[in-house]
Protein backbone atom coordinates (compact mmCIF):
# COMPACT_ATOMS: atom_id res chain seq x y z
CA UNK A 1 0.00 0.00 0.00
CA UNK A 2 1.45 3.53 -1.41
CA UNK A 3 2.15 6.15 1.41
CA UNK A 4 -0.75 8.48 -0.03
CA UNK A 5 -3.17 5.81 0.08
CA UNK A 6 -2.36 4.60 3.84
CA UNK A 7 -2.74 7.88 5.05
CA UNK A 8 -5.75 9.29 3.51
CA UNK A 9 -7.56 5.91 1.49
CA UNK A 10 -8.60 3.80 4.82
CA UNK A 11 -10.20 6.04 7.12
CA UNK A 12 -12.46 3.82 9.90
CA UNK A 13 -15.57 5.28 9.76
CA UNK A 14 -18.15 7.24 7.21
CA UNK A 15 -17.19 11.11 7.52
CA UNK A 16 -19.49 14.04 6.01
CA UNK A 17 -17.48 15.79 2.89
CA UNK A 18 -17.64 18.73 0.54
CA UNK A 19 -15.57 17.45 -2.79
CA UNK A 20 -15.40 20.41 -5.45
CA UNK A 21 -13.78 21.14 -8.90
CA UNK A 22 -14.04 24.24 -11.05
CA UNK A 23 -15.00 23.20 -14.37
CA UNK A 24 -13.25 24.56 -18.23
CA UNK A 25 -15.18 28.12 -18.15
CA UNK A 26 -13.55 28.67 -13.93
CA UNK A 27 -16.84 27.63 -12.21
CA UNK A 28 -16.75 25.56 -9.10
CA UNK A 29 -19.42 23.01 -8.11
CA UNK A 30 -19.52 21.18 -4.95
CA UNK A 31 -21.65 18.50 -3.68
CA UNK A 32 -21.88 17.06 0.33
CA UNK A 33 -21.98 13.41 0.84
CA UNK A 34 -20.83 10.53 3.28
CA UNK A 35 -17.74 8.72 2.43
CA UNK A 36 -15.31 6.58 4.43
CA UNK A 37 -11.96 7.28 2.32
CA UNK A 38 -10.81 9.98 -0.05
CA UNK A 39 -10.79 8.05 -2.94
CA UNK A 40 -14.63 7.06 -2.32
CA UNK A 41 -15.73 10.75 -1.58
CA UNK A 42 -14.09 11.33 -5.28
CA UNK A 43 -15.71 8.54 -6.72
CA UNK A 44 -19.49 9.10 -5.28
CA UNK A 45 -18.77 12.83 -6.70
CA UNK A 46 -18.02 11.85 -9.81
CA UNK A 47 -21.18 9.58 -10.24
CA UNK A 48 -22.93 12.93 -8.94
CA UNK A 49 -21.23 15.02 -11.05
CA UNK A 50 -21.94 13.36 -13.85
CA UNK A 51 -25.70 12.97 -13.13
CA UNK A 52 -26.38 16.78 -12.79
CA UNK A 53 -27.09 18.41 -16.28
CA UNK A 54 -26.16 22.03 -14.73
CA UNK A 55 -22.43 20.28 -14.33
CA UNK A 56 -20.42 20.57 -17.67
CA UNK A 57 -18.28 17.10 -16.62
CA UNK A 58 -15.64 16.21 -18.70
CA UNK A 59 -14.33 12.60 -17.23
CA UNK A 60 -10.89 12.55 -19.03
CA UNK A 61 -8.60 13.38 -16.35
CA UNK A 62 -7.23 16.59 -15.40
CA UNK A 63 -9.98 18.01 -12.79
CA UNK A 64 -8.91 18.71 -9.54
CA UNK A 65 -11.02 17.58 -6.99
CA UNK A 66 -10.69 19.13 -3.34
CA UNK A 67 -12.14 17.14 -1.15
CA UNK A 68 -12.91 18.99 2.81
CA UNK A 69 -13.94 16.47 5.48
CA UNK A 70 -16.33 18.31 7.39
CA UNK A 71 -15.15 17.22 11.34
CA UNK A 72 -12.74 17.45 12.17
CA UNK A 73 -11.83 19.98 8.91
CA UNK A 74 -9.32 18.61 6.70
CA UNK A 75 -8.46 19.37 2.90
CA UNK A 76 -7.20 17.10 0.38
CA UNK A 77 -6.62 17.65 -3.22
CA UNK A 78 -5.89 14.94 -6.16
CA UNK A 79 -6.38 14.93 -9.67
CA UNK A 80 -8.81 12.64 -11.23
CA UNK A 81 -5.65 10.39 -13.08
CA UNK A 82 -4.65 9.85 -9.26
CA UNK A 83 -8.37 8.79 -8.55
CA UNK A 84 -8.28 6.50 -11.86
CA UNK A 85 -4.54 4.93 -10.84
CA UNK A 86 -6.35 3.84 -7.71
CA UNK A 87 -8.87 2.88 -8.84
CA UNK A 88 -7.42 0.68 -11.16
CA UNK A 89 -4.92 -0.46 -8.74
CA UNK A 90 -5.46 -4.15 -7.74
CA UNK A 91 -5.05 -5.13 -4.14
CA UNK A 92 -5.91 -3.56 -0.99
CA UNK A 93 -7.05 -4.40 2.48
CA UNK A 94 -10.72 -6.22 2.36
CA UNK A 95 -12.33 -3.39 2.64
CA UNK A 96 -10.14 -1.31 0.23
CA UNK A 97 -11.63 -4.03 -2.33
CA UNK A 98 -14.86 -3.27 -1.46
CA UNK A 99 -14.97 0.07 -2.21
CA UNK A 100 -13.57 -0.40 -5.42
CA UNK A 101 -15.55 -2.59 -6.29
CA UNK A 102 -18.98 -0.88 -5.66
CA UNK A 103 -17.42 2.49 -7.37
CA UNK A 104 -16.42 0.71 -10.21
CA UNK A 105 -20.23 -1.13 -10.26
CA UNK A 106 -21.34 3.05 -9.99
CA UNK A 107 -19.24 4.80 -12.41
CA UNK A 108 -18.69 2.03 -15.17
CA UNK A 109 -16.38 3.15 -17.61
CA UNK A 110 -16.21 6.85 -16.92
CA UNK A 111 -14.48 5.27 -13.77
CA UNK A 112 -11.10 4.10 -15.88
CA UNK A 113 -10.79 7.30 -17.86
CA UNK A 114 -7.37 7.19 -19.85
Amino acid sequence: MGEQEAKYGNLARVKRCRVSFKDSDGIEHAVELDARSLYEAVGLAIDRFRRCEQVPYDPRGMHEFIVESREPSTEHRLTRKMFDAWLRRPGGSPADVARKSKLKGLLGDVGVAE
